[in-house]
């Protein structure tokens, strides 16, 4: 029986095959991952997680639909009346 190679073993690198390139993603063909890149509008940013009662959740998807917004836009906006109450420049 052979051993198993470590799992902090550094992994060799794999160059990508023309047929595995497909409009700036690279899709790995084991089937386990799919790399992408980020769209535009999110380069540059990073993600805050906040959980939610599922009431506060459904709340807040009725709200974007009754205003017609994104629940994205709404977080940004909560985000920079944070800052304002604090005194601090809105920078969302």
């Amino acid at each position: 029986m052979s051993k198993r190679p470590s799992l902090f073993a550094p992994m060799p690198e794999r160059r990508a095959e023309p047929s595995e390139i497909v409009t700036g993603q690279l899709i790995e063909t084991t089937g386990a991952s799919v790399a992408t890149k980020r769209p535009p509008s999110r380069a540059g940013k990073r993600v805050l997680s906040v959980y939610l009662d599922p009431l506060a959740w459904k709340q807040l998807r009725q709200l974007a639909l009754d205003v017609d917004t994104s629940t994205q836009a709404l977080g940004e906006e909560a985000v920079n009346l944070l800052f304002a109450k604090h005194g601090l420049n809105r920078s969302a």
